[in-house]
């Protein structure tokens, strides 16, 4: 476990970091021009149905954890989504992604969250046993319908 971790709550001001952190971390580039993408990301940061948390070591960005929060028709409650548990190569095995987690969880208490769901691959075998160490269940079956084409 670090013993020199930070973790923030992520603000329109961390943009930077946020979009450095998934491009590097993820391999991700989204598909969309890269002025529309710094605004959605911008308004997300922005906005109290997102909370992205930043885990710094030694001031260096070491981990992400991406939660929406929506409200539902059960008694107005807010259920949650972890869009993203992401941990930098080098710190990965070493309490990043727990210490996002027990972030996360807290977070959904606080906000008196119904659920909070995570959706995984169906090979993610690493993953799921580290979301099983939360305490998660396997309890619905996702269905997708792909947009595009």
């Amino acid at each position: 476990m670090l013993r020199m971790l930070d973790l923030q709550r992520a603000g329109v001001k961390d943009h930077g970091v946020v979009t450095g952190f998934l491009e590097a971390v993820w391999g991700w580039y989204p598909d969309i021009d890269r002025d529309r993408w710094d605004w959605v990301v911008a308004e997300l940061l922005d906005s109290d149905s997102w909370m992205f948390l930043l885990a710094y070591h030694e001031g260096e960005p070491a981990g992400l954890a991406v939660v929406s929060w929506r409200l539902t028709l059960y008694g107005s409650r807010e259920e949650g989504r972890l869009e993203a548990v992401l941990v930098v190569e080098e710190r990965r095995h070493e309490g990043v992604g727990s210490a996002l987690m027990e972030a996360v969880l807290n977070a959904a208490r606080r906000r008196g969250c119904r659920e909070l769901e995570v959706a995984l691959p169906m090979d993610a075998e690493g993953a799921l046993s580290f979301f099983k160490r939360f305490e998660f269940r396997e309890e619905k079956r996702l269905l997708v319908w792909p947009c595009a084409d």
